[in-house]
């Protein structure tokens, strides 16, 4: 908890006329345990490293929670009569107070959405985006990224398009829409707006993320409900929009997802959607032959080795930032897994290409493509699999320019250390 403080009131003391503080990365059970051995709620906690005068809201290094301060709980006027969003959870005491924690994106924006700087600013996304960038290419060489977000943020997405039209881009972007699962079919007429506003030469937005189920720490939780759930995806599928769904099991969740995907196929007909569940684990094996017969994509870190051995359309992914993110790491753990490395390598690039309509412009070195590729340190195919996540990235280039060269550029390749696994996107 001292280091928790010092970073905090570090930051203070650089930023005297801070109107709130907002964070990333703290450990849930940590402050649990020591919550409980104080005697004191989270929020007490939190209120003697920040104080009482301004609002501070702390995010999981998973992202399923958030820490707030007693100011952050007033501010939204959160208290003992405040219900539980849907899908999601306030962490009460014994008499029913709030104590700070609150478990979902539900009850996450209760207390964001009332800070003084709900969002940040497009020229704060505009950098967070290009520092993001630099990492990509040298240490990773990666071209092309999926990236979840989890509630409106034109902010955001103003930022994305300013750097595509000022020809900043070095990645191509995959971006989801958050469906709000207290809004149902609502929010859609906003989500064909923002398709309509925001897409580029490098990124879209026709893709929508559902968020099917909690955290560990609300393990099994359905945060929609079914029958919204069911009337959301087919209306979205009829506006011609991709659903990717978070689902961690168990694997009754995953046919509940499934369900969906079916009901939507029935109202609407067949078409080649791609529609997608991502956090596939062992738990989802008894749905194969549901992903199979309706035609949806697993995508899993990486996916298990049953999967791979169907005819399921798949595609590995990493879960950054709950997990670090070098490809060869997820490559080098399915090929020790028993898949072979050819569908691991293709998992990684042609079929993720395909997961969002792409596979024309990249993911595979053909004539007529765009000029995505990595040149690695070694034969792949001549490494033994625990070798393989040795492999450096010598070259990056992204389309047809050199992003990254090893003979030339003296970045630092060494990677960030692997996170402990979660569960999000």
């Amino acid at each position: 908890m001292d280091s928790y403080k010092a970073a905090t009131q570090n930051f203070l003391a650089k930023q005297p006329e801070a109107k709130q503080v907002r964070g990333v990365g703290w450990n849930l059970n940590y402050v649990l345990a020591q919550a409980k051995a104080a005697g004191r709620s989270p929020a007490q906690l939190l209120d003697e490293i920040v104080g009482k005068d301004i609002p501070a809201v702390f995010i999981t290094h998973g992202h399923h929670e958030v820490w707030a301060n007693t100011r952050a709980m007033q501010n939204a006027d959160i208290n003992a009569t405040t219900p539980d969003p849907v899908g999601a959870f306030i962490d009460r005491d014994s008499q029913g107070n709030p104590t700070g924690i609150f478990r979902e994106f539900g009850a996450q924006n209760l207390v964001i959405s009332t800070l003084p700087q709900p969002d940040f600013t497009v020229a704060e996304y505009k950098a967070a985006i290009l520092s993001f960038q630099k990492d990509l290419a040298p240490q990773r060489g990666v071209t092309s990224v999926l990236v979840p977000l989890h509630y409106p943020t034109d902010s955001f997405l103003d930022a994305i398009k300013a750097l595509d039209t000022e020809g900043e881009l070095t990645v191509r972007y995959d971006l989801l829409q958050w469906a709000d699962e207290t809004r149902g079919t609502e929010q859609i007429p906003g989500f064909v707006e923002r398709r309509a506003k925001y897409h580029g030469k490098f990124f879209k937005t026709d893709s929508i993320k559902f968020f099917g189920t909690g955290a560990s720490s609300t393990y099994g939780s359905v945060v929609w409900d079914q029958e919204v759930l069911k009337k959301t995806v087919a209306a979205l599928d009829r506006e011609k929009f991709r659903i990717y769904i978070h689902d961690i099991g168990p694997t009754s969740t995953y046919n509940l997802m499934l369900d969906a995907l079916e009901y939507s196929q029935k109202q609407n007909g067949k078409r080649d959607a791609r529609h997608m569940i991502t956090h596939v684990s062992d738990e989802a094996i008894p749905t194969i032959p549901r992903f199979l017969s309706l035609g949806i994509r697993a995508d899993g870190h990486p996916l298990p080795k049953a999967f791979f051995d169907t005819n399921v359309q798949l595609s590995s992914s990493s879960d950054y930032p709950v997990r670090e993110f070098y490809p060869m790491t997820r490559i080098s753990a399915g090929v020790q897994s028993g898949i072979p490395l050819s569908r691991m390598l293709a998992s990684h690039t042609i079929n993720g290409a395909e997961a969002i309509f792409a596979e024309n412009e990249t993911g595979s070195i053909e004539v007529g493509k765009a000029a995505d590729l990595v040149v690695m340190s070694h034969n792949l195919y001549k490494l033994k699999a625990e070798e393989l996540e040795n492999a450096q990235v010598l070259m990056t280039m992204f389309n047809g320019k050199i992003l990254y060269d090893a003979q030339t550029d003296h970045t630092s390749k060494e990677r960030v250390t692997e996170q402990p696994d979660s569960h999000d996107h």
